[in-house]
């Protein structure tokens, strides 16, 4: 142990605490505490003290430090240059005047603040440090072995990613054994030959430190698959460079993807087609014949077919908005409503529109909030009366912009609403309005919004909760 003053100079030191600076005990007397701190630990060293001098009471505090002799300091026997210890100081005020004796006969006045010493216990470094350490490490085993996801670890030698370990996930998703992989290089498993140039690049950028996010092609022990990639490079302080590789299998959402795109086409072009060539010759029929029985038949084919390409259209909408890569696009809400709800007031003569608009509301939804604005105006419009009442208000709340779409019609059907919105199984729809409401849905959340339909007193009220252009927080 040692003590020290309020000016912060050792007044006393034991032995075996010199024995640990590697120092004689009377050469440690009279020289400032800060002598024997490691450089930069000096302040919290100084803080703790402080804080004990500052205490109403008996009051003890620890922290962590170096020390050494000082670069003056007289070297006694073999101890070490410097030493990593935890230290407890404890302030002493005498309640009868008479301070504080260290028991070799010597007493320290602390009668007061100013006079306070404070007495300093040197330990090594506590238990619950050592203990975190592994709690952490046995986190990280936990998630290692227990994420879905490969995950390699990994050493750059040379250029190549020796594996030093791999999860099981590692072992489901490629098909290898631990055993087989561990020493060797990952590339020469899992790389196809034509993808070597690029494996080299992302092994360079874990050397130097960088991390790595693509997606790429792998091999398998099953073939082909293919992976969002992400290389996080580390080290350990030993002057090697080491990584950890994650690979999330996204084969299936790629071909799903692929085979979405190829029916989108169908619909939008061949589908379209054919049913234009069955509306003319619809219409021939009912131009041409006097029959009234023909004349309905070709009535209602004609307008079928024109259902089915109102919903080809909005599958081409839908896929547009699907395909738009500009969600944080700052538009004006205000803007929008008016646009869309112009061309519609002389479309449906008989409808009333009611707005409530501020005279701007930017929002982070971009163009496609058009397409679902649309999309909810006629679904108010066209499974109304013609005298529907439309009421569409939009406001500015905290964080967010709120645009209400109200009518007085018969609501949205509940097998509609929960087929897109809830727990209903969208076999369930059962005509185009769903497609409609499927746009709106992608729209508002993939802008981090949220949809909401409400029915009382005679009103459907659908309301998009929308983020505010950042500009507007």
């Amino acid at each position: 142990m040692f003590v020290v003053d309020a000016a912060g100079t050792v007044i006393h030191a034991s032995d075996e605490f010199a024995a640990h600076l590697g120092a004689d005990a009377a050469a440690l007397r009279g020289r400032p505490l800060s002598d024997f701190v490691g450089d930069g630990d000096w302040p919290d060293v100084r803080g703790t003290l402080d804080a004990v001098r500052r205490a109403s009471g008996w009051e003890s505090r620890r922290c962590r430090c170096r020390l050494s002799a000082g670069d003056d300091g007289p070297a006694v026997g073999d101890a070490p240059a410097e030493i990593d210890i935890e230290l407890e100081f404890a302030s002493y005020r005498g309640g009868d005047g008479g301070g504080y004796g260290d028991g070799d006969g010597d007493r320290f006045d602390s009668d007061s603040d100013a006079n306070r010493v404070v007495g300093a216990v040197c330990r090594e470094p506590s238990e619950p440090t050592t203990a975190r350490l592994h709690t952490e490490r046995d986190r990280f085993d936990h998630l290692f072995d227990l994420i879905d996801d490969a995950v390699i670890e990994f050493e750059i030698v040379g250029i190549e990613p020796v594996v030093r370990a791999v999860n099981p996930g590692f072992e489901s998703v490629f098909g290898y054994d631990a055993d087989e992989v561990r020493g060797e290089s990952l590339n020469d498993f899992i790389v196809p030959p034509d993808a070597d140039d690029e494996a080299v690049d992302f092994d360079q950028r874990t050397a130097d430190g960088k991390a790595n996010h693509a997606i790429v092609t792998r091999q398998t022990a099953w073939g082909r698959r293919e992976f969002l990639y992400r290389g996080i490079p580390y080290s350990r302080g030993d002057g090697k460079q080491y990584g950890f590789s994650i690979y999330s299998d996204i084969t299936s959402q790629r071909r799903a993807r692929e085979h979405l795109q190829v029916l989108q086409r169908v619909l939008r072009h061949n589908l379209r087609n054919e049913m234009n060539v069955v509306l003319g010759m619809a219409e021939e029929i009912r131009e041409a014949t006097a029959d009234s029985h023909v004349d309905h038949a070709a009535a209602r084919i004609a307008a079928h077919t024109e259902t089915l390409l109102r919903v080809s259209e909005k599958a081409r909408t839908a896929a547009a908005v699907l395909d738009d890569q500009r969600p944080d696009e700052v538009v004006d809400a205000t803007e929008t409503v008016r646009a869309v709800v112009e061309p519609r007031r002389t479309r449906f003569p008989a409808a009333t529109f009611d707005l409530d608009l501020p005279p701007s509301l930017p929002v982070s939804v971009g163009p496609k909030l058009a397409q679902a604005l649309a999309n909810v105006v006629e679904n108010a419009l066209e499974h109304t009366p013609e005298d529907v009442t439309v009421r569409i208000e939009a406001k500015r709340c905290e964080n967010d912009a709120t645009l209400r779409v109200s009518d007085d019609g018969d609501g949205i059907p509940e097998i509609e609403w929960a087929a897109v919105f809830g727990d209903e199984d969208i076999t369930q729809l059962s005509h185009g309005s769903g497609l409609g409401l499927w746009v709106v849905k992608w729209v508002v959340e993939s802008a981090g919004g949220r949809v909401d339909y409400d029915r009382r007193n005679g009103w459907s009220t659908v309301q998009l909760t929308l983020p505010l252009a950042d500009g507007s927080r």
